[in-house]
């Protein structure tokens, strides 16, 4: 086994007053038979990129045995507060991810992840983490600057991760792993790739995943496919075309209310009941809280370089969801409290097309066009409510939501010139989008009975007035990056960009007050009409640098949010409903250091500070208005830090990580404050040769949150939530000590 060691290549220029030394590159030799040696790579400098690239060693090491969920990994980098509800990161706790990256959470249906530049990803539904972490060779985290052909999705408003696909081999062979862990956890993947052979090569893979959950009762079971295929013909042409299947059926855990996270040590096994309903309004039960989807993702990547300075690049794409959501509803009003099932069964597709020509290394010049359709949800248009007979049988109500969508569709053509003069280096790209929502032709639904979508469409009433035509947004998204290279080894750098989101919670609101808004003549088009984009201008301003291995990266960032959604009371309608009205300010600073001390150590940290808050209060009713203005968001840590080693001893890695998240708050009014926690872990590899006629095995042992601290993890809550509205904050709790194994053999 050859063991950890750093060259450094020096070169030593003469003069008659000084004899300066410059560190020239650094070449690492890890203990890993194949894979990157660091966390993090080094930046380019020469390169308008402000994204950190998370190396195969960071998926190895940091992404959980589950190996499916790549914010298990980048939740290691400033500002990014992801603490999902179990260990495998699949059981999320709300329709939505459960990522906030520097305060902001997600808007709308759209999602942060994007495989290969493709916005493959969508809200709520399956398929969320469909990329198995053993095909995935890096993940870009992108979230200040976005440049053009990055800005893409539903939503971009808190930046993107980019999941880079692990391409078939260029020799033949094959990976088998097997892992087994506490709550019964199993999971088993193979990977094979065929080589070479001629022009093509191709891969395929299939792993399968079962889990029980941490308390109460319910469990996890995933099975997931892919295969790949390249051909490249010559060196001006490649071509990758890839498939994957996830199938997901799960439980979901029960929430908490504030009083009771106060009183964590009492319920923090609390969860939904394991015992059959016994009466009509028992619906607190577990099997009535589970999630079940099928989903299929097909996409290309081409590449035609017709000479050394054009190369044009065309990237399709498909993903087709279909499953549903139970979870239980919960009213003040017995009559109205019910089990829904939120039928899905949508799909989105696209396409991203760009030619990029060098003019020299001070001018290069790309102009694309990117095409996205989406169907809904959201918003719902295809929830059912069950009732509770007195066997505990669930009973066919009527539809809670009944409408007939379109697909959303969004088109942006793009221009962005980029290149090195001297020691500047600069971008600057312009994104022209035409953001179309769906229309929504809206059916009542009280005398409906019949259980299927379609028969209830043409048997249930057109109604008017919770329905609305399409509406569109046409919005500039501009992006600018400028940096100088101090050196060869250091550059300040200035950037700039725009990014969008939306969400699409007036519908459902509507519908769910509707008896009030048609007693007051409101129609949904009357409030649909003043809607707008919500906008981020963002700005970051930082210095990078490297010190013999090691990478420096403070930076300081703020971001003005332009429409964002709140809650508010109008006055001339006497109503509350969600409209695009807020204001908001967003300003941090953050630090990350990696790289390698010395042979036989190397790491990573990273430190960050977040300010988000409304600039405004808003009108709760005709005679109170909220006292927000300033405060923090629910569920945006001000302060964070995390931190991640990994020591060599022969053939044996030691990596012990920390993440430390500070208090935060349920409800924008700041009344409701969560305590901060801290979760260390610690992974233990030995690798071996020639185990069972292997080339390379890697045992592995992992522990994680080895104090069994008991935190909070997620608040589920809107960003306006007030504590006392009928919406209020509910919370969800962190997992305990885990213990897990595996066993990773490459042939």
């Amino acid at each position: 086994m050859k063991k950890r060691s750093i060259v450094l290549s020096l070169v030593a220029t003469a003069t008659l007053t000084a004899n300066p030394i410059s560190i020239e590159s650094i070449v690492v030799n890890d203990v890993m038979a194949e894979g990157d040696p660091l966390f993090l790579e080094e930046h380019n400098l020469s390169k308008a990129d402000n994204t950190e690239h998370f190396t195969s060693k960071s998926i190895a090491t940091l992404s959980s045995h589950a190996n499916m969920n790549p914010y298990t990994v980048i939740a290691f980098s400033p500002s990014v507060n992801f603490t999902p509800a179990d260990t495998a990161g699949s059981n999320e706790p709300s329709f939505h991810d459960p990522i906030r990256i520097r305060g902001k959470s997600q808007s709308g249906p759209g999602g942060v992840y994007m495989i290969n530049g493709m916005p493959l990803s969508s809200n709520p539904g399956g398929g969320k983490y469909m990329l198995e972490m053993e095909n995935t060779a890096s993940i870009d985290l992108l979230k200040g600057y976005l440049p053009v052909d990055k800005n893409l999705g539903f939503s971009s408003l808190i930046g993107k991760v980019d999941l880079n696909v692990l391409d078939p081999k260029k020799e033949a062979g094959a990976i088998l792993s097997q892992s087994f862990g506490t709550e019964n956890f199993k999971r088993s993947f193979l990977r094979f790739d065929t080589g070479k052979i001629g022009d093509f090569a191709a891969f395929g893979s299939f792993s399968t995943l079962s889990n029980d959950k941490y308390k109460g009762k319910g469990d996890l079971e995933r099975v997931n496919g892919m295969v790949g295929l390249s051909y490249a013909p010559n060196e001006r042409f490649e071509a990758k075309l890839y498939a994957i299947r996830n199938s997901d059926e799960h439980h979901n855990y029960d929430s908490l209310s504030y009083a009771q996270i106060e009183d964590l040590d009492t319920y923090f096994d609390k969860d939904f009941k394991t015992t059959k309903p016994t009466s009509a309004n028992d619906v607190d039960y577990y099997d009535f809280n589970k999630q079940d989807f099928l989903t299929t993702n097909i996409f290309a990547d081409m590449v035609y370089k017709p000479t050394s300075d054009d190369t044009i690049t065309f990237k399709p794409y498909y993903k087709q969801d279909k499953g549903e959501i139970f979870f239980s509803k919960f009213d003040a009003t017995p009559a109205k409290q019910g089990v829904i099932n939120w039928k899905m069964d949508h799909d989105l597709y696209g396409a991203v097309a760009a030619y990029e020509h060098r003019f020299s290394e001070a001018l290069k010049a790309k102009a694309g066009y990117w095409y996205h359709k989406q169907l809904p949800p959201g918003p719902p248009t295809d929830r059912r409510m069950y009732g509770v007979n007195a066997d505990g049988e669930l009973f066919f109500k009527k539809y809670a939501s009944l409408a007939e969508v379109e697909h959303h569709e969004l088109q942006s053509p793009f221009v962005e010139v980029s290149g090195e003069a001297e020691n500047f280096i600069y971008s600057a790209g312009l994104q022209y989008q035409n953001f179309q929502l769906s229309s929504i032709k809206n059916y009542l639904t009280d005398s409906n009975t019949s259980l299927d979508y379609e028969t209830a469409i043409a048997t249930s009433t057109f109604d008017p007035w919770g329905s609305v035509e399409a509406k569109t947004f046409k919005t500039w998204l501009p992006s600018v990056y400028l940096a100088y290279k101090l050196d060869e080894r250091s550059a300040v750098y200035l950037d700039y960009s725009r990014t969008y989101g939306f969400d699409v919670n007036l519908y459902p609101t509507y519908t769910s007050n509707y008896a009030n808004f048609k007693g007051k003549g409101i129609t949904l088009q009357q409030l649909w009409n003043d809607l707008e984009l919500e906008t981020s201008d963002n700005i970051d301003l930082g210095y990078k640098t490297t010190i013999g291995s090691v990478t420096l990266h403070p930076s300081l960032f703020v971001s003005f949010v332009s429409n964002k959604q709140a809650n508010i009371y109008d006055s001339d309608l006497d109503v509350n409903y969600p409209a695009n009205l807020g204001d908001a300010l967003g300003y941090g600073a953050e630090f990350s250091a990696y790289g390698a001390v010395n042979d036989d150590l190397d790491f990573m940290m990273g430190l960050s500070y977040n300010r988000y808050s409304f600039d405004q209060d808003f009108a709760t009713s005709a005679t109170t208005t909220s006292d927000i203005k300033g405060n923090q968001l629910p569920d945006a840590p001000k302060i964070m830090a995390t931190g991640a080693l990994s020591y060599y001893l022969d053939n044996w890695t030691f990596t012990p990580s920390v993440r430390y998240t500070s208090s935060r708050y349920g409800d924008v009014e700041n009344t409701q404050k969560v305590d901060g926690f801290a979760v260390a872990d610690l992974d233990i590899s030995y690798r071996a040769k020639n185990f069972l006629g292997s080339k390379d095995t890697l045992f592995r042992l992992t522990a994680t949150n080895l104090t069994d601290e008991k935190y909070i993890a997620t608040i589920n809550t809107p960003d306006n939530v007030l504590a006392a509205s009928a919406t209020s904050s509910t919370y969800q709790t962190g997992t305990p000590r885990m213990v897990f194994f595996s066993v990773t053999m490459k042939y």
